[in-house]
């Protein structure tokens, strides 16, 4: 026979469980919320070649262990996608600090300065000779493999808007997405590793 007290134990309990599968049910939620992308989010600030050397070193081992690459070229890094002498013919459009600009930046890989021991070219030199004995990939090889492992590609629009130039100044401009810091932190937070080379 059920008496008063076990049909209020009952409902107690019932209500107890309710309360344990929501709270469950709430934190697979905050976990599913919280749980990161598979993704590497490399901000490019300097257009020095060893350091686009690490970057995209870094970025190709990313995409070689299944990661999704975001890399962030923005100010003098933004020279590393720059066409080697384009200028998308829009020179006139420019004002004339931003054609002085034009002139003395390096364009693309190829023009990228080493930070240290250049000698005017000298030392990039040697490193290429260094990279061709121990049989390692160059920058510019490494560039292309990032492309076609799809590695997303995105310039800051403040720094383009800045150097006046536009998509037909950059090497590949179409597949570079442009964007502000805002949009890039945005992918950047969903990942699990952000650097700044």
């Amino acid at each position: 026979m059920i008496t008063l007290t076990d049909e209020l134990r009952q409902k107690r309990t019932n209500s107890l469980m309710h309360e344990l599968e929501n709270d469950v049910a709430r934190l697979r939620r905050e976990i599913k919320k919280e749980r990161r992308e598979n993704s590497v989010s490399i901000v490019c600030f300097s257009g020095e070649w060893d350091k686009l050397f690490a970057t995209f070193s870094i970025a190709n081992g990313a995409l070689e262990m299944g990661q999704e690459v975001h890399l962030f070229f923005t100010f003098w890094g933004a020279t590393a996608l720059r066409k080697v002498n384009g200028d998308g013919g829009m020179q006139t459009q420019r004002s004339l600090l931003q054609r002085m600009l034009g002139w003395m930046l390096p364009s693309g890989i190829a023009g990228a300065p080493l930070s240290k021991m250049h000698f005017f070219g000298l030392g990039k030199l040697m490193m290429g000779r260094l990279l061709r004995q121990k049989g390692v990939d160059d920058l510019q090889a490494l560039v292309s493999r990032a492309r076609e492992m799809v590695a997303h590609f995105h310039c800051c629009d403040t720094s383009l808007q800045l150097l006046g130039w536009s998509c037909r100044d950059l090497e590949d401009g179409e597949r570079t997405d442009w964007c502000g810091v805002t949009s890039f932190l945005g992918q950047a937070m969903k990942g699990k590793t952000t650097l700044f080379i």
